[in-house]
C-alpha cells in the first residue's frame, strides 16, 4: 500500500505533492473539455447565440449563491467533506443532463419519425441546454477554488506559486485532450450507431460525469496526507480549516469578503480589473458566437468546429506556460502581465473591425484564453498569493471565481441593452468592446502605480520573483 509519510512522520516529497495537486486538475480540465465543447455547440445550434447575453448573465447571478455556499460550508465541514459532497454533487448533475437530453431527443426522434412535427420538443430541450450552460459557467465559482485551497493546503507559502502553475497546465493538458478526444468520438458514434447529433455529442455528459467523480479518491489521499505525522505542523487539518476565523475577517462569508475587498485599495483594485476582464470576455464571447452562428454550419461540423477551436486554444496555452511564463513575468514584471492582454486584444481587435471573419474572431478568442490562463492569470495569481492568508482568507474564493463571473454578468448585461435592445451592428460593438479594452489596460496601469506608492510592508509586485 502506499505511504504517504515517511517513517519519522516527516511530510511527503514535493513531487508526489505536486503529482496529487495535478491530478484532480488534470480530471477536472478533461471533464471541462468535453464541457465547452457541448456548452458552445448546443448554444449556437439548439438555443440561439441571441440568448447568450441572458445565459452569461444568468451564470452572474447563479455565481452568487454558489459562491457563498463555497465559503460558508467549506468553512463549516472542513476540506475534505465539503470537496466530496461538491464533487458528487457535480458529477451526478451530468448525468442527470444526459438524461435529460436523451429522453427529450429520443421523444423528439420518434415524433420526427412518425411525420409529427417537433416544434413542441424544441423548447424544453432549448431549456435544458440553456441551463447547462449556466451550469457550468457557475461551477467555476466553485471548482477553481477548491483546485486552489488543494495548492493551499499541500504546499508551504515559497512552494505555491509553482504548484499552481502546474495545477494551471494540468487543467490546460486535459483540456487539450478533451477537445482532440470530443473530435473524434462524436463524429464516430454518428457513423457506427447511425444517431442524431445531440444523441452523440451529448455523450460526452456521460464522460464528464465519471471523470468529476474519479477525482474524489484523489482528495481523499489528500486529505490523509496533510493529517499524517509531522506534517499537520506544515499542512492545516480540516479541524483546524474550521477553527480558523480571525478577528478582522469575522465568520467566513460572501458580505464579509465583500466588506474587506471594499475596505482595501488594493484588493478593491484588483478586483475592479477582474470584473473588466469579464465584461470585456462577455462582450467577445457574444461577437464570437454571432459570427460562428452565421459562418458556420449546423450539425456535425459546428461541433467539429469547437472541437478544433478548443484544441488550438489550449495548445497555444500550453505552450505559453512550457516557454516560460514566470520568466517573462521576472524579465518584465507584473504590469507586463496585466497590461499586454489587453493591449493584443485590441490590436486584434483592429483586425477584426477592419475584416470581419471567422478567422479573425477565431484568433481573438484565442489570444485571450491563452493569455488569460497563462501570462494574465499567472500574474494575478502572484498578487493573491502575497495576501495574508489570515487576513483574507475568504477573499480568495471570491477573487478566483466569483468577481470574474460577476463581470462576465456586466458584461452581458451591457451586450443585451446594446446589440439586443439598441439593435447596433457587429462593428459598432466591436468598438465598444475595445473602449472597454482601454478601460482595463487604466485600471491595470493603476493598480501598477497603487503598489509602487505602497508601503515597504506591501513590497511593489513588479520586483516579485517566482520560487524557482
Amino acid at each position: 500500500m502506499l505511504r504517504f509519510a515517511r517513517n519519522d512522520g516527516t511530510e511527503p516529497p514535493i513531487a508526489l505533492r505536486l503529482f496529487l495537486a495535478a491530478l484532480p486538475a488534470f480530471l477536472i480540465g478533461l471533464a471541462f473539455g468535453f464541457g465547452k465543447i457541448v456548452r458552445d455547440c448546443s448554444l449556437t445550434c439548439n438555443v440561439g447565440y441571441k440568448l447568450a447575453p441572458v445565459a452569461i448573465l444568468a451564470v452572474g447571478f447563479v455565481s452568487l449563491p454558489i459562491s457563498s455556499l463555497t465559503i460558508r460550508l467549506a468553512e463549516r465541514w472542513g476540506y475534505k467533506r465539503w470537496q466530496m459532497i461538491s464533487l458528487t454533487t457535480i458529477g451526478l448533475s451530468f448525468f442527470f443532463f444526459w438524461s435529460a437530453t436523451y429522453f427529450v431527443l429520443t421523444v423528439l426522434a420518434d415524433t420526427t419519425s412518425a411525420g409529427s412535427p417537433d416544434t413542441m420538443w424544441t423548447f424544453p430541450l432549448g431549456l435544458i441546454y440553456l441551463g447547462f450552460f449556466i451550469w457550468l459557467g457557475a461551477l467555476g465559482a466553485a471548482l477553481k477554488p477548491n483546485l486552489k485551497k488543494t495548492v493551499y493546503r499541500l504546499f508551504q507559502r515559497q512552494e505555491q506559486a509553482k504548484a499552481l502553475a502546474l495545477t494551471t497546465a494540468a487543467v490546460i493538458l486535459g483540456g487539450l485532450i478533451g477537445a482532440w478526444f470530443a473530435g473524434w468520438f462524436a463524429p464516430a458514434l454518428m457513423l457506427r450507431f447511425d444517431l442524431r447529433y445531440e444523441l452523440a455529442r451529448d455523450s460526452l455528459f456521460l464522460l464528464m460525469g465519471v471523470l468529476v467523480l474519479l477525482t474524489i479518491p484523489v482528495i481523499m489521499i489528500i486529505s490523509r496526507i496533510t493529517r499524517t505525522g509531522k506534517t499537520r505542523q506544515t499542512f492545516r487539518s480540516d479541524q483546524e480549516d474550521l477553527d480558523i476565523v480571525t478577528p478582522s475577517m469575522g465568520k467566513a462569508s460572501l458580505r464579509n469578503a465583500f466588506r474587506i475587498i471594499w475596505d482595501n485599495p488594493k484588493l478593491k483594485r484588483m478586483a475592479s480589473l477582474i470584473l473588466t476582464t469579464g465584461i470585456a470576455e462577455s462582450i467577445m464571447l457574444y461577437l464570437f458566437y454571432w459570427l460562428v452562428s452565421e459562418q458556420v454550419p449546423i450539425t456535425a461540423g459546428r461541433t467539429l468546429f469547437f472541437a478544433d477551436f478548443y484544441l488550438w486554444l489550449n495548445a497555444w496555452t500550453l505552450l505559453f506556460l512550457v516557454v516560460g511564463t514566470n520568466r517573462l513575468i521576472n524579465r518584465f514584471g507584473l504590469i507586463f502581465a496585466l497590461a499586454f492582454m489587453p493591449v493584443a486584444l485590441f490590436l486584434g481587435s483592429a483586425f477584426l473591425l477592419y475584416q470581419t471573419v471567422i478567422a479573425a474572431i477565431y484568433g481573438l478568442r484565442i489570444i485571450y484564453s491563452s493569455l488569460e490562463q497563462s501570462l494574465y492569470g499567472q500574474g494575478l495569481d502572484r498578487m493573491i498569493l502575497e495576501m495574508d492568508e489570515q487576513d483574507v482568507r475568504s477573499v480568495r474564493p471570491v477573487l478566483h471565481g466569483l468577481a470574474i463571473r460577476i463581470g462576465r454578468g456586466l458584461g452581458a448585461l451591457l451586450v443585451l441593452l446594446l446589440a439586443l435592445g439598441a439593435g447596433i451592428s457587429f462593428s459598432l460593438l466591436t468598438v465598444v468592446f475595445m473602449l472597454i479594452l482601454v478601460i482595463w489596460l487604466g485600471i491595470a496601469l493603476s493598480l501598477h502605480r497603487f503598489l509602487h506608492r505602497s508601503s515597504p510592508l506591501m513590497p511593489p509586485l513588479h520586483n516579485l520573483r517566482s520560487t524557482e
